[in-house]
């Protein structure tokens, strides 16, 4: 993106503009979370207040005792605290995630130029094809996920803060960082907001209106704007997608969990390129043809 807007910029200085501008919003992002958390602690007092009073109102099912006294044996401030405490540690995961992802970025197609070099035959055309593939891939998901987050977060932003619910800022950018796992991201991360909204306001009503919207707005931005900012450069199956996310989960946690979807197109477009694992790559893709016609190499045996 950088590129088409500075076509003339040295190589050096758009890789330095993308650090710069993925930093930015990754070290905005833990503030914003640090913030955001250190006001949930401060608001406990008010929280477990209010859950008192909505455990007293609430009665077990099959019993006559209330919430509240089914929970007594419980201590439910440090579990809040610990919750809090969670979402920065996540946060702060998530932000290291989206600066490994720009120095990977940044250096990938120095070392497809290396490999080139290093190794001049026709496995290296083969396999910088590859590397180049999968870097383009992943741009253009990080670009298209990073704008239809934003669009998300903001709107949800401003629903959020019109509905009065405290601390809008901070579910925002919970949103905005979760609506980089494709399918069941923003699903997750309105559910913070939501059971917020339960705490801090006497009806249900807010709390409905929040997570709603919150689902409305994700609707929308997926399935009208999404579909025509993705084209061919996220040509993976969705049920492939959340597989992958929960594989790659297992396997490195937070991280692997944003890195999920550009980790497997890398994996299918590496398939795609030899004819015994070619069949991996069509199972994988959306519509059986898992590489774009920009990069014409024939299938190696």
């Amino acid at each position: 993106r950088i590129k088409r807007l500075l076509p003339k910029a040295p190589g050096w200085l758009i890789s330095a503009l993308t650090v710069l501008a993925v930093g930015g919003v990754a070290i905005g992002a833990v503030v914003v979370a640090i913030e955001g958390g250190a006001q949930i602690v401060a608001e406990l007092p008010q929280v477990l207040a209010r859950l008192q009073s909505l455990g007293a109102s609430i009665t077990v099912p099959g019993t006559s005792m209330t919430l509240a006294q089914a929970a007594s044996t419980f201590d439910v401030a440090p579990m809040i605290a610990s919750t809090a405490a969670g979402l920065q540690d996540g946060a702060s995961g998530i932000a290291l995630t989206f600066l490994y992802l720009a120095f990977l970025l940044v250096s990938g197609r120095m070392i497809t130029k290396r490999l080139r070099i290093i190794l001049a035959s026709r496995s290296s055309n083969r396999l910088g094809a590859v590397l180049e593939r999968s870097i383009a891939g992943i741009e253009a998901y990080v670009s298209i996920q990073t704008l239809t987050g934003l669009m998300i977060a903001i709107a949800s932003g401003l629903v959020m803060y019109f509905a009065g619910l405290s601390n809008a800022p901070f579910w925002a950018i919970m949103i905005f960082m979760f609506a980089y796992l494709p399918v069941v991201g923003v699903f997750v991360g309105s559910i913070g907001p939501t059971l917020f909204a339960l705490l801090q306001f006497p009806t249900l009503t807010p709390a409905i209106i929040i997570f709603v919207s919150i689902q409305v707005i994700s609707f929308i931005v997926g399935n009208l704007i999404l579909p025509k900012l993705q084209a061919d450069t996220q040509n993976i199956d969705p049920s492939a997608g959340v597989l992958a996310i929960g594989i790659w989960t297992a396997l490195w946690g937070i991280p692997g969990a944003f890195m999920a979807i550009p980790l497997t197109l890398s994996v299918m477009y590496t398939c795609a390129q030899y004819e015994r694992l070619r069949w991996i790559a069509v199972l994988m893709s959306n519509d059986g043809s898992p590489m774009p016609d920009r990069i014409k190499m024939k299938p190696d045996g």
